[in-house]
Order: C-alpha cells, then structure tokens, then sequence
C-alpha cells in the first residue's frame, strides 16, 4: 500500500489534510462561478449536499492512500488538489485554487509538490488535464515538467461539452 506524507511544505504553502474549519472556504471554492467554468464542481442543491461533501472530501484528505491535500497560504485554504483517478503506476490530480490567488505561482507549486510526493509514493506516471478553454491552466503543468500528450476526451460537464487537453510526466528514477 503506498502512503502519503501528511503534510507537504514548499516555498510559500502547506498542503495538508482539510480541517472542519475549512468547510465554509472549500463550499465557497466549489460554488464559485469562474471556477465551476473550468473545474468540474458538484452542484449543490441543500445545506446537506454541502456537508456531505465536504465531509466526503474530508474524509478522503485523511486517507493515506489517497492524494488529497488542502492547500494553504498562511494559515488560510485556498484551493486543493486531489487524486482524480489511480491506476497501478499512474495517477491523474485536478487541482483549484481561489480566483484571487490565481497568477501567483501557487498552483504551480501545490502541483510540482504533490508530483514530487507521487514519484515518493511510488508511482511512475502523473498525468493531469484541463478544459480547452484554460489554457493557463496547462501552462501550470507545464512548468512543472509535465508534456501535453495525445490523449483527449470529451467530457459533459454543466449542459456543455469540454474538450480536455491531457499533459503528463514519467518518472525516470
């Protein structure tokens, strides 16, 4: 079984598990309009579809096997990124980060981090995509030595269909 670190520190950020504090910050994460556009978000109808996804989420940030990390800049959450998909050596994240963060590097450091912490845990393969329509976005995997690959897939998401551009990055240790 591969384990995680329980907190990653770089530069300027934490990467942790989620604390019931975050839960109003990460429901406000997720019901945000520009990050719904490019991030596939749940659709909540009640305050308990609130709750229980942030639990869920919660939940999963404290499992050791498996990659979901808050992340934080000074004390305060702002964004996260997990494990979208594992399979044998390859692991696919999503990631987001709070809109007036954005351009600021962190995504690219949360990533190049949780990268880092994948080849630790064993695996050979990242593998990350993003909507057609965020470009900048694939300039973050980029930067983090991942190279866009032929793989695509249309995926339906909110009444319209979203072309994802797929990048990846091999371990070669």
């Amino acid at each position: 079984m591969r384990n995680k670190k329980d907190k990653l520190t770089t530069k300027n950020l934490v990467l942790k598990p989620l604390e019931n504090a975050d839960k109003n910050a990460l429901i406000s994460l997720l019901e945000d309009p520009l990050i719904k556009k490019t991030y596939m978000c749940p659709v909540f109808k009640s305050e308990e579809d609130k709750n229980m996804c942030f639990l869920r989420l919660k939940d999963i940030s404290e499992e050791k096997n498996k990659i979901l990390y808050g992340i934080y800049l000074n004390k305060l959450l702002i964004g996260f990124i997990n494990e979208v998909v594992s399979f044998n050596d390859t692991i696919e994240f999503g990631y987001l980060i709070i809109l007036k963060q954005w351009n600021k590097g962190y995504a690219t450091e949360a990533l190049s981090a949780t990268i880092s912490e994948a080849f630790r845990m064993g695996y050979k393969v990242v593998e990350c995509a993003h909507f057609e329509e965020n470009p900048a976005s694939g300039k973050v995997m980029q930067k983090c030595g991942m190279q866009k690959i032929e793989k695509t897939e249309i995926i339906d998401y909110a009444g319209s269909k979203h072309l994802c551009i797929y990048y990846r990055i091999e371990n070669k240790n």
